[in-house]
């Protein structure tokens, strides 16, 4: 059966509310419990995210006729031509494209948390990898399979593996720029949380890097006839 010439799946607009919100927090965060000049990149960074996140909903739209896939996180936009794609990768609410350059671009669709699932967020990211993976089928020709269907190129999950591993590194760094004593015990209190908050992030980042760049335990498929 050839593909939907066009599916659309649009975030739900809860979403943008809890971008704008998680923003809006941490921009608190860093401009009271980090100096100044780690405080203002950080809270224009997270001032454009959540601004870009409500202005425009994050889309991913799948035109197989015109062979092209387009993510839109926000401010940023991710075109990938069908053609280009050598695995679809499904990690619970995870979808990973890679690339044949090497490359890969991956988004939530949508419901990545408890909270997420408890503010009744559609879980899609099944549905949306399924659809890629038979669009980008029809678009190339199959790749020879590595055994059951399954292929373990590393290569296409290097970059957002990278990716993470280089956040829970620099959140780690940011442990040691917060401001943890104060005149005020709850203040005390609270950056020192804010603190050990930061570290165990980091560490449970790099830990996850490593661990699916070292196992591969993956689910990657191959686009599917």
């Amino acid at each position: 059966m050839p593909p939907t010439p066009v599916e659309q799946w649009r975030a739900p607009r809860v979403l943008q509310a809890k971008s704008v919100v998680s923003a809006a927090v941490g921009i608190v965060v860093a401009a009271v419990f980090f100096p100044l000049w780690i405080a203002i990149p950080v809270s224009v960074a997270l001032g454009a995210w959540g601004l870009g996140m409500c202005a425009r909903r994050p889309t991913v739209l799948l035109d197989a006729e015109a062979g092209r896939l387009t993510v839109r996180m926000g401010p940023l936009t991710r075109r990938v031509a069908l053609a280009e794609v050598s695995a679809v990768q499904l990690e619970r609410a995870k979808v990973t494209i890679g690339k044949a350059d090497g490359t890969a671009i991956s988004f939530f669709a949508w419901r990545k948390s408890r909270l997420d699932g408890w503010l009744k967020v559609p879980e899609i990211a099944s549905d949306v990898a399924h659809a890629i993976s038979k669009a980008a089928a029809a678009a190339s020709a199959p790749a020879e399979p590595t055994g059951a269907g399954v292929t373990r190129d590393r290569s296409g999950k290097n970059l957002p593996v990278a990716a993470v591993a280089c956040t829970g590194l620099l959140e780690i760094a940011a442990v040691f720029f917060v401001h943890v004593k104060w005149g005020n015990p709850a203040m005390t209190a609270l950056g020192t949380v804010v603190a050990l908050a930061l570290g165990f992030a980091g560490v449970f980042s790099v830990v996850i890097a490593l661990w699916t760049f070292l196992t591969g335990r993956t689910r990657m498929s191959k686009p599917a006839v």
